[in-house]
């Protein structure tokens, strides 16, 4: 099958999902991006919303050379679709962010900073609490992963796709 040019509404779609970013969690490099087809062309793949990931060009020629997985491009973009239907941009950095940053509940914030982890917070994959008031009268809290929040980042970050199935497969029956 003879490659055809993707369109600039599909490619649009396809970095919307990925907040204009390398859809590998571990990379999430935003200074170019290649639509990679994850079934290929060749294989009768189509441009397809379902069959387009953005990735960097690192990630890809990694794909190419098999260091990443055929499944955990499948896991990269079940993920993406999941939170990219379910939460905002900010939601999704925010979650990477949580990873990185509180892994042992310490990243403290305001109340304010709460609220930038509501959507997270409520939808159970984060939660807070609160501390003690400081002498100044300014409420500090606590953030951090729930266990919940820590297998679907882990099985997205492992493009473990029988991982992921089990948290969207629990989350799909609650």
């Amino acid at each position: 099958m003879a490659r055809q040019p993707i369109s600039d509404s599909l490619k649009r779609q396809v970095l919307t999902e990925a907040g204009y970013r390398c859809a590998v969690p571990t990379c999430r490099g935003i200074l170019a991006l290649d639509l990679h087809h994850i079934v290929e062309v060749q294989e009768d793949g189509k441009n397809t919303l379902s069959n387009l990931i953005a990735l960097c060009p690192t990630c890809h020629a990694l794909y190419t050379r098999g260091t990443i997985s055929k499944d955990a491009i499948y896991a990269y973009k079940a993920t993406l679709v999941s939170l990219s239907a379910a939460f905002d941009r900010e939601a999704v950095d925010n979650l990477l962010f949580l990873g990185i940053s509180s892994p042992r509940r310490n990243l403290i914030v305001s109340g304010d900073g709460v609220l930038k982890f509501s959507s997270l917070i409520a939808a159970g994959y984060a939660d807070y609490q609160q501390l003690a008031n400081n002498a100044s009268l300014i409420v500090t809290y606590t953030l951090g992963l729930t266990p919940k929040g820590a297998v679907l980042l882990n099985a997205w970050r492992s493009g473990d796709r029988s991982s992921l199935a089990n948290i969207i497969g629990s989350e799909a029956s609650e």
